[in-house]
């Protein structure tokens, strides 16, 4: 059987919410030639029986007991035949030009081995929020990766060489396992970034990226860590690491602290106020913004917000109360 272009890759784990409309969105691609690879990663809601409705001969499900994502995505990358890997996960959603904007860009420069694009944040209910953008240069992405993550995970498209160069993403890396996998692959190919909102992602209060925010920070760190290894001496120590090593490490680099931890469930409680208020959800938006200033009652950001909310005529005056009790207890 020929083999095709572009093999996407998800993994989905309890999507039973988001999976129809992010899977219709891949197969609505106006580029056609994919294989589009499936991991049930041991959903007990409704996922599967959603995935069986579609009849598409290009989608691929494979069942397997529960083993996270790295796991996962890399049984896909291993079952993959196309020349290019497109990501995708099971709660956001592609335009339908995505794949064909993609391919052409990795057709017409052969230096690059990984591409992205900019992307929409949009919140549990599908409403946009706002566009992320991202550095475009391959010189300025791999500055940008000792800083930031330049690459929209789920937007992403890379060349299945790329892959076997480096290697697929590294289950001891945890949570950050997509930043060390585009380090490893800017030490040998070039990225870059379509400036166009070809993607949206989805930040859900339940979702894995707030669940765990706190292990992806020192997550990200130990990925810089290993980076800065390999520029020194061509290598890094992880496969070497016992995991009374790892573990040691990680919490040199980001102590486990109550402080540390509390620190960062109040950013992402502000960080959630802000996106339900530029969605319309006030009362939500009151909900997280009372759980911030509870932490941080002086805080200027916060009563920033607070001033918008009471703007608003659609919460009760009982909650807006509630929350100014915390700067006048």
């Amino acid at each position: 059987m020929k083999a095709p272009r572009v093999s996407v890759v998800m993994s989905v784990y309890n999507d039973e919410r988001y999976v129809k409309a992010a899977v219709e969105s891949i197969l609505h691609q106006t580029f056609r030639d994919f294989e589009f690879i499936i991991v049930n990663d041991g959903s007990t809601d409704g996922t599967r029986e959603i995935l069986s409705s579609f009849h598409d001969g290009r989608i691929q499900v494979f069942d397997q007991e529960n083993r996270g994502l790295t796991a996962s995505l890399n049984r896909g990358l291993a079952l993959a035949r196309g020349e290019y890997i497109a990501r995708m996960d099971g709660d956001d959603v592609s335009m339908p030009e995505r794949f064909a904007r993609e391919v052409t860009f990795l057709d017409e420069n052969p230096s690059i081995g990984l591409v992205g694009t900019f992307a929409y944040r949009m919140d549990n209910r599908g409403r946009r929020v706002n566009l992320y953008t991202y550095k475009t240069d391959p010189a300025e992405i791999r500055e940008n990766l000792w800083v930031d993550c330049p690459f929209c995970h789920s937007a992403v498209m890379y060349r299945k060489a790329c892959i076997d160069t480096v290697g697929g993403y590294r289950q001891r890396i945890g949570p950050a396992e997509d930043l060390d996998l585009w380090f490893r692959i800017t030490e040998h190919f070039d990225g870059a970034n379509i400036p166009e909102p070809l993607h949206s992602f989805r930040i859900d209060p339940l979702g894995v990226t707030v669940e765990k925010r706190f292990d992806q920070l020192r997550a990200g760190r130990l990925v810089r860590l290993l980076a800065e290894k390999r520029r020194e001496t061509g290598h890094d120590p992880l496969d070497d690491w016992t995991e009374e090593e790892l573990n040691e490490t990680l919490e040199e680099l980001y102590p486990k602290t109550l402080e540390n931890i509390r620190a960062v469930n109040l950013a992402n409680a502000i960080y959630l106020a802000e996106v339900f208020y530029v969605t319309g959800d006030l009362r939500e938006s009151a909900r997280w913004l009372y759980r911030y200033l509870k932490g941080k009652p002086a805080d200027t950001r916060g009563w920033k917000l607070f001033f918008k909310l009471a703007a608003g005529t659609a919460l009760p005056p009982s909650v807006l109360t509630k929350i100014k009790r915390l700067r006048h207890p």
